[in-house]
């Protein structure tokens, strides 16, 4: 009997852990037959595929706004403290781009001309200034002027092809060339115009409360209507804000006592210690590199503004480590400049997100077609 075996005996399940492990073995053989000896190509990771070895750090990606009922992913990643501040509110229905301008003549181009332009984007500041250099540049083009003192001719050319030419004196021949380029720039690309020299959402940081919280706490130290001597002298007919007697001549606000500052007796002129209220409350600059870090670590295209009250040691601090986080620092203002702290776009990726309708990007940039009509493979978007 005891080589007879027991056909009935049942067997006992087999545990999660090795049911785990018999799925993916089974799944990294048959990945393996596909790649085996069949002549096909690699399996390239996809976005769709979890286990592909995709990249951690992704580009920027200009997402569409949502509606108003919607929360969008730049919400979601904002903290408590940036939803009780005000933000620019920016209307869900933006313009994707301006009017096409009527105002560019056709400066007649050769096809192969206009084929070499195709890439350049041009980028306006401070109103109608046009970056040449920087437009060619991040469009991969080589612009160079070119004067020949013999003939009197200036010349730009783009990648050794000259696109425009003027005669006459140098600066004046320059100045005549420079604005038929800027006229072929505008009539044959898009251009990216910079409406607002900077877009926050969040409040402008201080090093100290501004002169508003102290005058409100100077405020806070008025009589009350509550006060017994107010309540008596309005019973015997004194209005708020009017002076005392018959005559209306006397004091208008009550006597204050003052502090005295050392031994000096009374006429001693500086005698009086300074108000408490006027000393300044300082915030240390550590807080302000853990707002940098933090604003570097999400996805936000707004910018971080810093009023003009940092002393240029702590502007000098602040910009080194922005550019250590690889943000772009920069001094905006005419009399009192401001540290502007932003994330660093190219041309093209500001006209994508504009034209998508980011809503950081079209309040501080407009999309201008260019004059000889929008592409037929952006008619789609407009």
């Amino acid at each position: 009997m005891g080589g007879v075996k027991n056909r009935n005996k049942v067997k006992l399940p087999v545990s999660k852990a090795k049911q785990k492990k018999a799925v993916d073995k089974w799944q990294k053989d048959k990945g393996k037959g596909a790649a085996g000896p069949k002549k096909q190509g690699k399996l390239m990771p996809t976005a769709a595929d979890p286990d592909s070895n995709a990249p951690s750090r992704r580009p920027i990606v200009f997402v569409s706004p949502k509606p108003a009922d919607e929360p969008s992913s730049d919400e979601e990643n904002v903290s408590e403290e940036e939803q009780d501040e005000p933000e620019d509110s920016v209307p869900s229905k933006l313009p994707v781009l301006e009017p096409v301008p009527t105002d560019v003549p056709d400066p007649q181009l050769e096809p192969n001309k206009i084929k070499l332009l195709k890439p350049l984007i041009g980028y306006f500041y401070n109103g109608d200034q046009l970056s040449l250099k920087l437009s060619f540049e991040q469009a991969g083009l080589l612009l160079k002027p070119d004067y020949d003192e013999k003939t009197r001719v200036f010349r730009f050319r783009v990648d050794m092809r000259e696109i425009c030419r003027a005669e006459g004196e140098k600066n004046e021949a320059h100045t005549i060339a420079r604005e038929k380029l800027v006229q072929i720039v505008r009539y044959y690309c898009y251009c990216v115009k910079r409406v607002k020299e900077y877009h926050t959402r969040r409040k402008i940081f201080y090093t100290r409360p501004p002169k508003m919280a102290v005058q409100a706490q100077k405020d806070q130290k008025k009589i009350p209507e509550q006060n017994v001597g107010f309540q008596m002298l309005q019973k015997q007919g004194w209005n708020p804000g009017s002076a005392l007697g018959m005559s209306m001549e006397g004091i208008i606000e009550p006597i204050v006592a003052k502090k005295r500052k050392g031994k000096s007796g009374l006429g001693v002129e500086d005698a009086v210690a300074p108000d408490g209220t006027e000393e300044k409350v300082k915030i240390p600059i550590e807080a302000f590199y853990l707002l940098l870090k933090q604003y570097a670590g999400v996805n936000a295209l707004y910018d971080i503004v810093f009023s003009s009250q940092f002393s240029k040691h702590q502007v000098a601090k602040l910009k080194s480590f922005a550019m250590s986080l690889k943000l772009l620092p920069q001094m905006i203002g005419t009399n009192k400049k401001k540290l502007v702290v932003s994330r660093p776009l190219t041309i093209k990726e500001i006209k994508e997100g504009v034209m998508k309708g980011h809503s950081d990007l079209c309040a501080k940039y407009v999309v201008i077609p260019p004059a000889a009509g929008i592409p037929e493979e952006d008619k789609m978007l407009a």
